[in-house]
């Protein structure tokens, strides 16, 4: 279509069979559209949104894109600002985790993030040992490095214990 060709909004609207006026008081009404879900910005310990987990006969799966996390339970451990960042693999514990990514993502953006859970080690219950940080573990706690469905958040003495 030329330029010549193009129609204004008014005689769009009358190609409808709707005046510019009606329409305008349509919008004046004050109609909006139904409001959408609430956003969850809550981020598993498995370091994927809580959203991109569904739960169906008692079994949890993760798939925060094409690929699968091994993600056993969901377990909501921090809000972020925006969840988009939090798309990475696990690939070991610490800042190979895919929550560490997933916030160094969020850092490159300038995003914030709060943990909504109280931060002490998953085995012992304690922070005197030094800060926890996410590590992949068996079903029997031990701290492996690599994905397997199990992720704990735990002190430097934990993980090394076995």
């Amino acid at each position: 279509m030329e330029e010549s060709e193009w129609l204004t909004p008014d005689e769009m609207l009358k190609t409808m069979g709707m005046s510019l006026e009606e329409a305008q008081q349509a919008r004046d009404l004050g109609f909006v559209a139904p409001s959408r879900q609430k956003t969850d910005r809550r981020v598993c310990a498995c370091g994927h949104r809580v959203s991109a987990h569904t739960e169906a006969a008692g079994v949890t799966f993760c798939k925060p894109t094409r690929m699968e996390c091994p993600c056993k339970k969901c377990r909501p451990v921090m809000e972020v600002e925006n969840t988009r960042y939090f798309i990475r693999a696990t690939h070991g514990g610490g800042a190979l985790h895919a929550l560490s990514q997933g916030l160094v993502n969020l850092a490159e953006e300038g995003k914030g993030a709060k943990w909504i859970i109280d931060l002490k080690c998953d085995r012992c219950g304690t922070t005197t040992d030094g800060p926890p940080i996410p590590v992949p573990v068996t079903q029997n706690g031990i701290a492996v490095d690599y994905a397997t469905g199990f992720d704990a958040l735990l002190c430097p003495t934990c993980r090394t214990e076995v």
